[in-house]
């Protein structure tokens, strides 16, 4: 075919060459620097392509791989740490214990050697230990990976309180620590208080019984209690002492018993030297003391007691 069409005779029309791109050979007219360009950038277009066909299958080998790999490390992890006995507890240190031993403590806290640390719950624990009542308050924490270490804050006796035969043993924060002694303690000894109700390890903070017997102990202190066998509070607002010689005081308060206490001692020293038995001394009035006498002197017999003051 001819570059340029042939002109009719019958039409006037002119027609512009035509070029056939599609049948020219690339490397007929270009250069050899712009043939291999053209070439690369081909073969980057096709790589391009077939990258993009084949990435859903690199990620899906990624994601199998990573699957396996996981169940490898948790596989080997759970070993470590539940089928070796190096997370097992192997040590416990116990301090602050007084009269409960180490193993008693070990044993009330519920956990055994060789027990994996990741099933101890240290919460657990002191609330197992504050079940003790000579337990009043607890630590409990994991030292290093074997050690189980506590620390407890015991209880001390502060009274008894006798109700029929039996002795109460008390804390000063109320709580009964024992109910099998039988008085055999160096304690002041209460009587009156309304225990019907009361175990052990039962709080009796609330009673106003028992707070009035605590200041009463408080006022008075250990060496007077010495010479007293107890004190009874049946009603609080009206207790009466009775000594360790047996004699029966009704005194006004504490405050004033202990201001008064020594004339009272002397004045009970000079009624057992003039064997005067008194069945109580009613110590209620501000500067007076009434002796009733258990016997009466026959020049005596037409008087209700004696006073003294004091």
């Amino acid at each position: 075919m001819s570059l340029f069409n042939q002109k009719n005779d019958d039409d006037d029309q002119v027609y512009l060459p035509v070029i056939n791109v599609a049948n020219q050979l690339p490397d007929q007219n270009l250069s050899e620097e712009v043939i291999d360009k053209l070439r690369a950038k081909g073969y980057k277009s096709r790589f391009k392509e077939a990258s993009k066909a084949i990435m859903p299958l690199k990620i899906l080998a990624f994601i199998l791989i990573f699957i396996s790999l996981s169940y490898v490390v948790i596989t080997q992890l759970r070993y470590i740490f539940f089928s070796t006995s190096y997370f097992e507890l192997k040590e416990f240190e116990v301090s602050g214990n007084l009269s409960l031993d180490k193993d008693y403590i070990i044993k009330q806290s519920g956990i055994a050697p060789a027990q994996h640390i990741f099933n101890i719950d240290c919460d657990v624990i002191k609330q197992r230990l504050l079940s003790e009542p000579l337990i009043k308050d607890a630590t409990v924490e994991l030292q290093g990976l074997n050690t189980l270490k506590i620390d407890i804050k015991e209880r001390s006796s502060f009274i008894y309180a006798k109700y029929g035969i039996a002795f109460y043993e008390i804390s000063e924060d109320g709580v009964i620590i024992n109910t099998e002694g039988m008085g055999e303690k160096d304690l002041p000894i209460i009587t009156g208080l309304k225990l019907q109700n009361a175990n052990l390890g039962a709080s009796i903070s609330h009673n106003d019984d028992f707070y009035m017997a605590k200041q009463w102990i408080k006022t008075l202190g250990k060496n007077i209690f010495k010479q007293i066998s107890e004190i009874n509070f049946s009603n609080c607002q009206n207790p009466y002492i009775i000594m360790l010689t047996g004699e029966k005081i009704f005194p006004r308060n504490a405050e004033d018993f202990k201001n008064r206490y020594v004339f009272l001692r002397a004045l009970l020293d000079n009624l057992r030297k003039n064997n005067v038995e008194p069945f109580y001394l009613d110590m209620r009035a501000k500067n007076d003391i009434v002796i009733r006498p258990k016997k009466l002197s026959q020049t005596n017999s037409e008087n209700r007691g004696l006073t003294t003051g004091g």
